[in-house]
Order: structure tokens, then sequence, then C-alpha cells
């Protein structure tokens, strides 16, 4: 099978200080419903700063990440790169946090599987008489 090549984004495509589009605002707003479940002492972990450029909003969302995966929080003010621990471009592989790591928000980690039906299955052929 032939490869299908896909062109880099052009160097203008990145603009950290480019207003935040509809869809990282949801995504900013979703963060933001979760943000306020947390203790205030979780809270204090989170930047605390408007967003609205595409760097604040990767900011914070790289910080709130970090907090949910049980990882440590860079905190670092719009203007500066985040701090180490946090990487926001590139791939990189993380070990996954152990169940207890993080904080639970909607699922459980525990599924509990009913127990397997037998189902008998009709025999599709016809029965041969003698």
């Amino acid at each position: 099978m032939e490869p299908i090549r896909v062109p880099h984004p052009p160097p203008e495509a990145f603009n950290k200080n480019r207003r935040v589009s509809d869809l990282i605002r949801a995504q900013v707003n979703h963060f933001k419903h979760v943000e306020q479940k947390l203790s205030a002492g979780q809270r204090q972990a989170i930047p605390q700063h408007e967003i609205g450029t595409e760097g604040e909003a990767a900011l914070y969302i790289a910080a709130m990440t970090a907090f949910l995966r049980g990882q440590p929080v860079a905190t670092s003010s719009p203007g500066q790169q985040p701090v180490a621990g946090i990487r926001l471009v590139g791939p990189q592989r993380v070990a996954r946090p152990k169940p207890a790591d993080g904080i639970a928000i909607a699922a459980s980690a525990e599924t509990k599987s009913a127990p397997a039906q037998t189902v008998k299955k009709k025999n599709s052929a016809p029965k041969e008489t003698k």
C-alpha cells in the first residue's frame, strides 16, 4: 500500500497570540466545569489566569490534563513557557497512572461483568432420516 504523505503545516499556522477558537473555548469551559468541582486546595495547583489566546488556553489545558492524570502540575503565567514536566508538542511515551492516582470523575475503574449466558444454537441442517 502506498503511504499517504501529509504536508507539514506552514510556520505561520502556529500563533500562540491568536484569539481562541470556539472549539478551544468549549474545551476550556469543560475543564472549568470540572475545576469548579475540586476543593479549594486542589484548585490552587491549577494556574488561574484570563484565557483569551491559544497560548493561554494551552497552558491551562496542559495543567488541567496533568492534574487529572495525577501528574505534577506545572504552574506558569501566560507569558512564560510551561515549567518542566509538561510537554505541549511532540510525541512522548507516558506511563499510565495507577487507578488510585488522579481523581475519579465520572467512571469507575472497576467493572463487573454479567455472567455469561449459554445460548443453544439451532442446527440449521435438516436431520437425515433412514
